[in-house]
Formats: structure tokens, sequence, C-alpha cells
């Protein structure tokens, strides 16, 4: 993985994004992230040969890169989803105690707060902190 943001990729990957500009000395690699253009390699090239190969073989690495990032998001987000789908089966269950819930619920989703907890089962957040402890 690289340290680009998700969002640096988006712009990184898209070859309209970058330009070889000419200083009348030596080439200048430029991209635009955020929408403003800025140096995108410290050293100037000889020639624009070079750093427009490496502009085609970085597309490819950042486009790899973004979509494999896209479908980690995508598969968190249906994980996430499953995991709210058995919290929902649980709370729907007339014969399991509430305490017991409570630490399935937990157990499935730790991050999860005790006010959501509260709302799904329909009970307050002090009978949650109750059967917390």
């Amino acid at each position: 993985m690289s340290s680009w943001t998700t969002e640096h990729l988006r712009d990184l990957k898209e070859v309209t994004n970058h330009k070889v500009i000419y200083d009348s000395y030596e080439f200048v690699w430029m991209s635009k992230i955020d929408n403003k253009w800025s140096r995108h390699y410290i050293v100037n090239f000889k020639d624009y040969k070079t750093p427009m190969s490496w502009i085609h073989f970085n597309l490819t690495v950042w486009n790899n890169e973004y979509i494999k990032r896209q479908s980690k998001y995508l598969r968190d987000m249906k994980e996430e989803l499953e995991v709210d789908i058995k919290i929902t089966e649980i709370s729907r269950e007339s014969s399991v105690r509430t305490k017991e819930k409570i630490r399935e619920i937990i157990e499935l989703k730790p991050n999860i707060s005790n006010k959501q907890i509260s709302e799904i089962l329909g009970v307050t957040i002090r009978t949650i902190e109750r059967h917390k402890k």
C-alpha cells in the first residue's frame, strides 16, 4: 500500500492530472492533486522520455492501488452489513435474556456504544450499563 490518500490516488490515476513541462533547460514532471499543480518529482530530467515513461508506469500502479482500496471498502461494507443482520437477529430472540444479548452484540461489534445497544434492544442506557458490569 502506498502512502497516498485515496482521494490523491483518484487524482493521480488520471492521465490528465500529469504533464511534463520544459523550463528552457530541463524537463519537469508536474501533477495536479486537489486541483493544484505542483512538482511531482524533485529532480529535473534531461529529456522528456524518462518522465513520460515513469508517468505511464505509475498510472498503472496508482490505478491498481485505487481499485484495491475500493474493493476493500466494499468488502468491509458487506462484512458490517452481515454483522448488523446478526445483531438484529439477536435482538429479536425472545427466549434469550437481555444480558446475554448485550454480551453477544458486544462480541460481534466491540466498538458499539451503549446508546446504540439500547436503541437496538429497546431498553434504557442505564440497563445496558448495569448489565455490562
